[in-house]
């Protein structure tokens, strides 16, 4: 299970580059796992899964992270937070990872690696209020 707490890594990494330039994010991604010769085919799938996920539903995800980012515009959020947030949403919401908590965690610990911890709680906060939304409203669908 350790080659996701990898792939999230290149994910974060990859997004911070593709917003950074924005270049074409397929491009990123394949210069990226060319350029750090990335041959792990679960670090590799896991990785390519997460930026696919993130591609097909960026504006559904920015629009989740811009309603539950309480008196902060999207906008004003740093390429580490706001990468971390699509990727978390990403995850969490649309792959469902087997243990959402290694999620959270794994995200929580890149933020304070390439931001700090002020950040960190943000994207947890922020990530946590998704979170807890989508599974009530997941769970009130099955009751219903």
């Amino acid at each position: 299970m350790r080659f996701r707490k990898k792939a999230r890594e290149n994910g974060l990494l990859i997004l911070y580059r593709w917003d950074i330039r924005g270049d074409s994010i397929d491009r990123v991604l394949k210069e990226y796992l060319e350029e750090k010769g990335i041959k792990n085919k679960d670090v590799k799938g896991y990785t390519e899964k997460l930026i696919e996920t993130v591609k097909e539903r960026l504006t559904e995800i920015d629009s989740l992270i811009s309603e539950h980012s309480e008196d902060w515009s999207f906008d004003r959020l740093g390429y580490i937070e706001r990468n971390a947030l699509r990727l978390g949403v990403a995850e969490l919401l649309y792959i469902g990872p087997p243990d959402p908590g290694r999620a959270f965690n794994d995200y929580i610990d890149l933020v304070k690696k390439y931001a700090d911890r002020k950040a960190a709680r943000f994207v947890n906060g922020v990530l946590s209020r998704i979170y807890k939304e989508h599974r009530a409203t997941s769970s009130a669908k099955r009751a219903g």
